[in-house]
């Protein structure tokens, strides 16, 4: 039964939603920052303790695959159990994960492990992170979904995934400023510090005020992965995975392009790659929270925006001779992913019903899991074995296609018609 005073219009006071949103804010920006870190600091690691970049891809593809498989579970799991539940337990197994990497991370560098068996260690910390950090972020949105109306959803989750840009600014920069004083080991224990704290403070503080479903449907990845394929969601679903899998190659190539390109030491090529992933996130957060609100436009439309720009960003990438040039392209497809993410996710949350907003939340978060889970081919091995333009060249002819699946495909258009409301008094999360 739902507790008494319980509303499914008005769970709770604008004033209380505020402030939750606040709070899941910055915990996705502590977990943003780990995350984005690890752009940073492996390229120049993996050279340090001397292994090829395609055992970079192989950290990244483990921890993938594990999210793409677990987070429409956790999504779905959210549904049934509550979402502050699915959040602690996400956040903890994150600052779990990132303790076990800063471990791995340190043994590689003093020699007390060889080069494979510390890139072994590293990829068993992001497959726990991948496997049972990936709860926070569905439950999550979900959160915000739950507690907003249809026309203030789009913004209001722009807003929430905001912090994905916030922290992946503030990573890049943390990690290339502090690896260099303390190291990158104490660094990533910091992060771990912040994380659990997070996890502290939902479980003290986040109100759940949205009884749990107690809905008879199976939990498993299959069953989960088969409501992509339901027509409301399929286009969102593979525009979502086209965004993703162009953002994740430019974020694992760009470190290495920036080297090659200017002829770079590890060490040089730390500080530059961390200013230009900085500089691309700081895009990204403009994106979400400036022009997003200001456009006060439908899903579809960011849509489209977005994928746009991936394609003039990459196509600038290609032909990048000089640092500026390098930088300018990052920013284009960062500002463009900025709209892309917003569009897609806000499109697939309006699709479905109430009682489905979890299952979507974990299905649109997955794609990020696909993304990363390819981009070690499409980035990594191609910019090893055919040359460092081809990763954005791929990238151009996918956003492209994302740009005619926005504009042409006819479920897209109804479902994502609507656009944000600003005159609703909506919460936001900053």
């Amino acid at each position: 039964m739902p507790p008494p005073g319980y509303d499914p219009l008005s769970p709770s006071s604008p004033q209380v939603r505020r402030r939750a949103f606040r709070l899941l804010f910055l915990c996705l920006v502590a977990t943003s920052v780990g995350n984005s870190m690890l752009f940073a600091i492996l390229p120049p690691l993996s050279r340090e303790i001397g292994v090829a970049e395609v055992w970079v891809g192989a950290i990244y593809t483990v921890s993938a695959l594990m999210f793409l498989t677990m987070s429409p579970v956790w999504g779905a799991l959210s549904d049934r159990y509550g979402r502050r539940p699915l959040i602690v337990f996400g956040l903890s197994a994150f600052a779990a994960s990132t303790l076990v990497f800063a471990g791995g991370a340190w043994a590689g560098q003093v020699g007390l492990l060889p080069p494979i068996a510390a890139i072994i260690a590293m990829a068993i910390a992001r497959t726990l992170f991948g496997s049972l950090g990936s709860a926070t972020n569905p439950a999550a949105q979900a959160y915000v979904a739950d507690r907003t109306s249809p026309v203030e959803r789009t913004q209001s989750l722009a807003a929430l995934t905001a912090a994905f840009g916030l922290g992946s600014t503030i990573g890049p920069a943390l990690a290339a400023a502090f690896s260099e004083r303390i190291g990158v080991a104490a660094f990533m224990v910091l992060v771990a510090a912040a994380a659990g704290g997070c996890a502290l403070a939902v479980r003290l503080m986040l109100p759940e005020n949205t009884p749990p479903r107690r809905t008879g449907r199976p939990i498993n990845p299959l069953v989960q992965f088969r409501f992509a394929g339901d027509p409301r969601l399929s286009a969102f679903m593979i525009y979502g995975s086209i965004a993703w899998l162009a953002q994740a190659a430019s974020l694992q190539a760009v470190g290495f392009y920036v080297m090659d390109r200017l002829v770079l030491s590890p060490s040089e090529g730390l500080q530059l790659a961390g200013v230009a992933l900085t500089a691309g996130a700081g895009a990204l957060i403009v994106a979400q929270l400036v022009v997003i609100p200001a456009l006060k436009t439908s899903p579809r439309v960011l849509m489209m925006l977005g994928a746009g720009l991936a394609v003039l960003g990459n196509v600038e990438l290609v032909f990048a001779d000089s640092y500026a040039t390098i930088v300018l392209g990052f920013v284009l497809t960062s500002f463009g992913f900025g709209l892309s993410r917003s569009g897609f996710t806000g499109g697939a949350s309006l699709a479905v019903t109430p009682e489905e907003q979890g299952r979507a939340a974990g299905l649109t978060t997955a794609t990020a899991g696909l993304g990363f889970l390819i981009a070690p081919i499409t980035g990594l091995w191609l910019y090893q074995a055919v040359g460092p333009e081809t990763p954005f060249q791929l990238n151009a002819a996918l956003c492209l296609g994302a740009l005619a699946l926005a504009a042409f495909h006819p479920r897209v258009r109804p479902a994502a018609a609507r656009p944000v409301d600003d005159d609703h008094e909506g919460p936001s999360p900053v």
